[in-house]
């Protein structure tokens, strides 16, 4: 082989070489969610995009999926576990597929108000929680907001505990979801968010129950007549991340991420928490009638489902985090009463 054509090889593999480290400066983060761009996690998302760019001065793109383009929730989080995708959101019900510790977010009737949940949330419960993904190669990063889950009807509204006998009920495809409505006396069928709509349009079930925010997105108003403002579950959307990933980042570029996770939370907390008065005032304009339940029926639909379900729970995941989380929850209370 001629000299100059060594030279020509050399010099092209330096090339290639020299090109593909400078696409390997900029890495990029595509996070898959399954909402619209106005949902408030993905208002809490764009702004976690902007200060991710901004601080990194590009080193770190952000690309935001919504609308399930790349997946459903649990689809996604498996593509986060496996390496195929740096980064997703989901319902609690859906991780629990991968850490069963999740499942304490599905203690029915366990927060009475937002305040509460944050505080658990953000504490050493919710912390330890986020800690233990990383047994199954996950790096939790925040609780976008996603709110309280409430009861749609396409027959009447939910006034008592009774009103939930029989009725047929799409729940996420969350076992303790289930079986909290079982408890109730309704019939659950386990629906993925993507095909919800179609689910009620065509009648297949009587309810469905949500977050005020998805109502109002999927436009449950075409196919349902109201909302009953039960609150049966808090259900934030944890961000999660590939673990491998998120180590093989510079500390600098992992303390950014950290912080604009939580920032980006912290946002669509309170676009969420100022948004839904609006949203029942929108959700009556267009014909459904919304109403609130009674504490005291709360109450009862609490003792018919929240000891049964913690034992199931219990028999399904480290009995002792779930006393733990209950602690938790208790010391909340308490915190916020502290003084009065």
């Amino acid at each position: 082989m001629k000299k100059s054509t060594v030279f020509v090889l050399v010099f092209a593999l330096a090339l290639v070489f020299s090109i593909s480290d400078l696409a390997f400066a900029a890495k990029v983060i595509r996070v898959s969610l399954c909402n619209s761009e106005t949902h408030p996690q993905s208002l809490g998302l764009q702004l976690f995009k902007k200060l991710v760019e901004e601080q990194t001065k590009g080193e770190l793109t952000v690309n935001l999926y919504y609308n399930s383009q790349l997946g459903g929730e649990r689809e996604s989080v498996e593509q986060v576990k496996n390496g195929l995708l740096e980064m997703a959101t989901a319902s609690a019900g859906p991780m629990t597929t991968f850490n069963t510790r999740f499942m304490v977010l599905d203690i029915p009737y366990a927060f009475n108000d937002y305040n509460e949940a944050w505080l658990v949330m953000d504490g050493p419960a919710g912390i330890s929680l986020f800690r233990s993904c990383e047994e199954v190669g996950l790096k939790g990063l925040a609780w976008m907001e996603n709110g309280f889950r409430h009861t749609t009807n396409s027959k009447k509204p939910i006034v008592t505990i009774a009103d939930f006998a029989g009725l047929k009920i799409r729940t996420m495809e969350a076992p303790m979801h289930m079986e909290a409505f079982k408890l109730l006396g309704a019939n659950p069928t386990p629906v993925p968010w993507t095909e919800l709509y179609m689910v009620m349009q065509q009648k297949v079930v009587d309810r469905q129950e949500n977050p005020l925010a998805n109502i109002w997105e999927v436009k449950m108003y075409e196919v349902q007549k109201f909302t009953s403002l039960d609150g049966h579950i808090y259900d934030p959307m944890p961000l999660v991340a590939n673990l491998e990933w998120f180590n093989g980042l510079t500390k600098d570029q992992q303390k950014i991420v950290e912080t604009a996770a939580i920032l980006g939370q912290n946002y669509s907390r309170a676009v969420n928490a100022a948004r839904e008065k609006y949203i029942v005032g929108l959700l009556e304009s267009k014909g459904m009638k919304v109403n609130d339940v009674a504490e005291a029926e709360k109450a009862k639909m609490r003792q018919a489902t929240q000891g049964k379900v913690i034992e199931s729970i219990k028999g399904k995941t480290d009995p002792k985090f779930v006393d733990t989380w209950l602690a938790n929850i208790e010391q909340a209370r308490k915190d916020i009463k502290a003084g009065l």
